[in-house]
């Protein structure tokens, strides 16, 4: 049985294998996880697709292969071989490979250094260095044992057979050298399309102490979204104070129920998806996306929910949200929320949203001015539910009572959502909660 990169979602072309869960020789179960692999999407274990032993591994953890690539073969539970192995091994003293003529010499022919050279070259992952010298003194790979990961070759295996003068021109294989724990990755990043003349960050040596932590690929992918996002769109942030007295009554009255049908808390949060689902159907140019010079108004209403994990923050997203009652709203934010923290998700459910809210729980603070998920046009923020004594007026008298409050900030791009605009969408969602009647 062949395990081959799967089809993580419409968009996902490749995967980058971080982590082998299993070596070479180990007995495994169906559905075991093998290995770790991320996207540009997402980061997700692939499971065996049968029960049986690990018998070749062919892509080295780094790598980077299309969907539909094979990465090991499993030896099915009764023993049979899976892989047929080339029938025709070549020979001991067979020639391998020819050195081009230098300086007038004539060509030689050397031969194997080992017995069995029937690996293929297409299954053998080169690295530039390795790929260089080949090239350079003529060598017919397919004839190579690599005694790397997965059988391939490596700086050493040449080595062998070129001899320690020539291979000593190779270039080092900086993928295969450990990184010492105090080394920091690319210490100089190129953060702006702009090379600044005067101005240098100034270069941090590790002391003893420090701890380096390499960026993930997950970090990356933020970080490099973030960046383009503030460089791309020029963001405003409004900010609203919301009185969530009804909320929080027809919260309470339902926290039973929702537990009794679902098996679930009800929190605020639904209140507010729903509250953002129903303005956006009074603004639909706030669920849009921007390309080239045209914006694209939306039809389906795809949320995106905001979940911090231990790797870093995942936005899943709630496709056609506008059609989902409130309750099953807020069973879909919290299986998709325990999902990202479990790294369960699947790239399709972190792709295509349409407009984001993000809610930094019951340990949040005031307000905050979050950066728009591209290529959306806004983000909606939860701020955290405080009590305080506000001025409300009864039968014609004002008077001061203590009610819950929250502060909702709503960032938006000005490339194309004007500041009125921004405002009466944001004063309706503000409306919508105070009014306190929802669809459940």
């Amino acid at each position: 049985m062949k395990v081959v990169m799967p089809q993580m979602g419409e968009s996902v072309v490749e995967g980058k294998l971080e982590r082998w869960l299993v070596r070479e020789g180990d007995t495994i179960k169906h559905d075991q996880p093998i290995a770790e692999v991320s996207t540009d999407k997402v980061d997700v274990e692939i499971p065996s697709p049968c029960e049986g032993k690990i018998v070749r591994i062919l892509v080295a953890e780094g790598e980077t292969v299309a969907v539909g690539c094979e990465l090991a073969v499993i030896e099915d539970g009764r023993g049979k071989p899976v892989v047929q192995e080339a029938s025709s091994p070549a020979t001991p003293l067979s020639p391998i490979f020819t050195l081009a003529p230098l300086s007038g010499e004539k060509k030689v022919e050397l031969p194997s250094a080992a017995t069995e050279l029937s690996l293929e070259a297409s299954s053998a992952r080169l690295s530039p260095a390795v790929r260089k010298m080949a090239q350079k003194y003529h060598v017919d790979l397919s004839k190579v044992k690599g005694t790397g990961m997965g059988g391939r070759i490596t700086k050493q295996d040449l080595s062998l057979i070129l001899g320690k003068e020539i291979a000593e021109e190779m270039p080092p294989e900086v993928e295969e050298t450990p990184r010492k724990e105090t080394a920091i990755p690319n210490p100089r990043p190129k953060t702006s399309e702009t090379e600044f003349s005067e101005y240098k960050i100034p270069h941090y040596e590790p002391k003893e102490g420090d701890q380096v932590v390499p960026f993930s690929r997950l970090r990356k992918m933020i970080s490099e979204h973030m960046v383009y996002s503030k460089r791309t769109a020029p963001h405003v942030t409004t900010v609203a104070e919301v009185d969530m007295m009804r909320v929080a009554r027809l919260r309470e009255g339902k926290k039973e129920y929702a537990k009794k049908q679902f098996g679930m808390e009800l929190t605020y949060l639904p209140f507010v998806l729903s509250a953002t689902l129903a303005a956006i159907s009074a603004h639909p140019v706030m669920n849009a996306s921007v390309e080239g010079e045209a914006l694209i108004i939306k039809k389906d209403i795809n949320l995106g929910i905001a979940v911090d994990t231990e790797r870093g923050l995942l936005v899943p997203v709630i496709r056609r949200a506008q059609e989902k009652p409130l309750l099953v709203l807020s069973r879909l934010a919290a299986d998709l929320a325990q999902k990202a923290r479990d790294g369960t998700l699947s790239p399709d459910e972190v792709t295509g949203g349409s407009f984001t809210v993000t809610n930094p729980g019951r340990t949040g603070n005031l307000f905050g001015t979050p950066i728009i998920f591209q290529p959306q046009v806004g983000i909606l923020r939860m701020g955290e539910l405080v009590k305080r004594p506000v001025v409300v007026e009864v039968d014609g008298t004002d008077t001061v009572t203590i009610h819950p409050m929250m502060h909702l900030s709503l960032s938006y791009d000005h490339r194309v959502i004007d500041g009125a605009t921004a405002n009466l969408f944001l004063h309706r969602v503000k409306e919508i909660l105070e009014e306190g009647c929802f669809s459940f």
